[in-house]
């Protein structure tokens, strides 16, 4: 108990101590910034969404102690898909999302955890762990200042046996399987993960159908091909059936609390992760899916804020075929 207590303390003097590095560095974007021994890198963006890739790390370090508690499994290829999509939301913008990356295995590091839980009790992890969180923030502040608000893509893989996308917005999937007019109350948009979506998206959309409508983020995955819980083809998980809601990044970064950055975990099954053009595939798919969902709910200027870009060559058809999307 004793050495957990120390353990704590020392991580929150160091904790403050990078809080103040970071807040005072002037970030680059397209540039990348790197914690102690590289073991987490923040590349800087320009573009109001964050990727949070925690579990695609693969570094092994000796100075760090192995874990032995909590889950261990590597998300296979979430490091691959994450660089991706940045590149694929790049190409249609000709902007960058801000990307945090834990290089650790998930068997030295879980930063999708409290600290006690995602460190086991051992100080150097937990100086990568501040770093973490304290990257994230940076984005979040620095998203905050240039667009008033924005939203954190927090990406994981799940091995269940169902092949679809599980999005989590910290309900339950028996919360998920309550009657819209149910869920339409506060006391289910006030403890997700998108509350200030919620109460300031552009077109009054009800809760129900930010979470399971056809404007849903699932609902566009849908409309491409990928199936999606909740969405609007699949409303919620059947009883039984398992669904990750959000973790940790989820709670602490998005809007359940306060702020003006939402926070949505997707959780990526094995057919869009495990072969290399099938992911690109999904990293194109899920990039414009997003931007959608932003020029949606988030921001009536999205084409020319975010997606006229002439110094671009990117993706072009599908830059034009986004820009059709907003042209009413």
């Amino acid at each position: 108990m004793k050495r957990t207590i120390i353990i704590h303390i020392v991580v929150f003097i160091i904790a403050i101590q990078l809080q103040l590095v970071v807040l005072s560095q002037q970030f680059v974007p397209d540039s990348s910034y790197f914690g102690r021994n590289k073991y987490i890198e923040y590349v800087a963006g320009n573009f109001p969404v964050i990727i949070s890739i925690p579990h695609g790390g693969n570094l092994i370090p000796s100075e760090i102690g192995e874990r032995a508690c909590g889950e261990t499994v590597t998300d296979s290829y979430t490091l691959n898909l994450g660089l991706e999509l940045a590149q694929a939301i790049n190409q249609i913008t000709g902007r960058t999302p801000h990307i945090i990356i834990s290089h650790l295995k998930r068997t030295k590091l879980d930063v999708n955890r409290d600290l006690g839980i995602a460190t086991c009790g051992d100080s150097i992890a937990g100086i990568s762990w501040s770093e973490y969180h304290m990257y994230i923030d940076s984005a979040s502040s620095s998203i905050s200042g240039m667009s008033g608000k924005g939203l954190l893509i927090d990406l994981h893989a799940h091995g269940h046996s169902i092949q679809r996308l599980e999005i989590g917005y910290l309900l339950t999937a028996a919360q998920l399987r309550s009657e819209d007019t149910s869920l339409n109350s506060a006391v289910y948009s006030d403890i997700s993960s998108i509350r200030n979506l919620y109460y300031n998206n552009l077109t009054n959309q009800t809760f129900s159908d930010l979470l399971r409508g056809p404007n849903s983020l699932g609902g566009y995955l849908a409309e491409q091909g990928y199936r999606s819980v909740p969405g609007f083809d699949e409303p919620f998980p059947n009883e039984g059936e398992p669904y990750f809601s959000g973790g940790y990044i989820t709670q602490r970064h998005g809007s359940r609390e306060s702020g003006v950055i939402d926070a949505i975990q997707i959780e990526c099954n094995r057919d869009v992760r495990f072969d290399a053009d099938e992911r690109k595939k999904f990293a194109v798919s899920l990039g414009s899916a997003i931007i959608k969902y932003l020029g949606k709910h988030y921001f009536a200027d999205m084409e020319n804020l975010y997606l006229l870009n002439s110094t671009n060559e990117g993706n072009v058809p599908d830059r034009e075929r986004l820009i059709k999307m907003y042209a009413n």
